[in-house]
C-alpha cells in the first residue's frame, strides 16, 4: 500500500511540476492542497495499520509459519495381492503325497526265535531253537554255511557260534524289534535283508541231562557215608578193661563200644 502511494504522489508531482504558467498564489494553493492530501492518506494508513494489530492475538510475536512444502507425487509400487490363487488339482496332489510321506509303513508281525542252546560234534554244529509255535526243535548247520530252517521258508541259519546263533529274515517280513529278555536283537544286512542275533540266556537254556543209574546209587552211597560220619562224630567207643568187669558180670564188645551182660 506504501508503494501505491509513493507511485500516486511521485506522478501528481511529476505532473505538478510540469505546470507552467501558473501564478504563486495558485501554486500555493496547489501545495497547501497536497499536503493535506498527505496528511490524510497517511492517517487512513495507519488507521488499517492499527486496526490489523490485535492486543488479544494469542499468535502475536511468534514468527509467521513456513510456508507449505511443494507436495511431490511419489510413485508408488502395485503391492502384490496376499491371497493367491490355488490350483485345486495341485493342491489334491501335494496332501495325498504329503500323507504318503506321513504315514509309517505299517510293518507285518515278527517271527521271534529263541536259543535254547549249542552243541558240536567235530566239525559238524548244531543249534536248540524256540520257534514261533513255541515248540523247541534242532537245527543243524549243514557244511557250515547258510542253511535253511525246517518248517520256516525263507528262514536261514547263517551262524552257529558258542551260546550264539544268526537267522537270516526274509524281506516282507523283516526282523524289526530287539527282544533284550528273549535274547534277540535285529541287525541289518545287504539286499534290504535282516538278521536276528540270537544270545542263550540263563532262563532259556535247556537242563542238563539226566545221569545214568549207575552214577546215581555211587553218589547216593557217598552220601549215605558222609551222613553217618556226621551223625556220629561226637561218638565215643565205650572200651571195659577185664580188671573193671564186677563179680557175676561179663563182657560184651561190639563195635559201637563194650557193655556188661550179667552172667547165666
Amino acid at each position: 500500500m506504501e508503494t501505491g502511494c509513493a507511485v500516486f504522489f511521485g506522478a501528481n508531482l511529476t505532473g505538478f511540476k510540469n505546470l507552467s504558467g501558473f501564478n504563486k498564489g495558485e501554486q500555493y494553493m496547489r501545495k497547501h492542497f497536497l499536503k493535506i492530501l498527505i496528511i490524510t492518506l497517511s492517517l487512513l494508513l495507519n488507521s488499517t495499520l492499527a486496526s490489523a494489530f490485535d492486543l488479544f492475538n494469542p499468535d502475536r510475536g511468534k514468527p509467521p509459519p513456513p510456508p507449505p512444502k511443494p507436495t511431490t507425487s511419489t510413485f508408488k509400487k502395485p503391492t502384490k495381492p496376499k491371497t493367491k490363487l490355488i490350483n485345486p488339482f495341485k493342491a489334491r496332489v501335494s496332501k495325498k503325497t504329503s500323507r504318503q510321506k506321513h504315514k509309517p509303513k505299517k510293518l507285518p508281525p515278527q517271527k521271534d526265535f529263541v536259543l535254547q542252546g549249542t552243541s558240536r560234534f567235530g566239525s559238524r554244529r548244531a543249534a536248540v531253537l524256540k520257534g514261533p509255535n513255541n515248540k523247541s526243535f534242532i537245527q543243524y548247520f549243514e557244511n557250515n554255511t547258510r542253511t535253511p530252517l525246517k518248517g520256516f521258508e525263507e528262514y536261514y541259519l547263517v551262524s552257529v557260534q558258542a551260546r550264539e546263533v544268526q537267522i537270516e529274515y526274509p524281506a516282507d517280513f523283516p526282523c524289526h524289534k530287539d527282544k533284550p529278555k528273549k535274547g534277540l536283537r535285529c541287525d541289518k544286512i545287504a539286499n534290504g535283508k535282516t538278521v536276528a542275533i540270537l544270545n542263550l540266556k540263563r532262563n532259556e537254556a535247556l537242563p542238563p541231562p539226566k545221569a545214568s543209574p549207575k552214577k546215581t546209587a555211587k553218589k547216593s552211597k557217598v552220601d549215605e557215608q558222609k551222613k553217618r560220619k556226621e551223625l556220629y562224630k561226637n561218638f565215643k567207643k565205650r572200651v571195659i578193661k577185664d580188671e573193671d568187669v564186677p563179680a557175676g558180670m561179663r563182657v560184651v564188645r561190639t563195635p559201637f563200644g563194650d557193655r556188661l551182660v550179667p552172667l547165666k
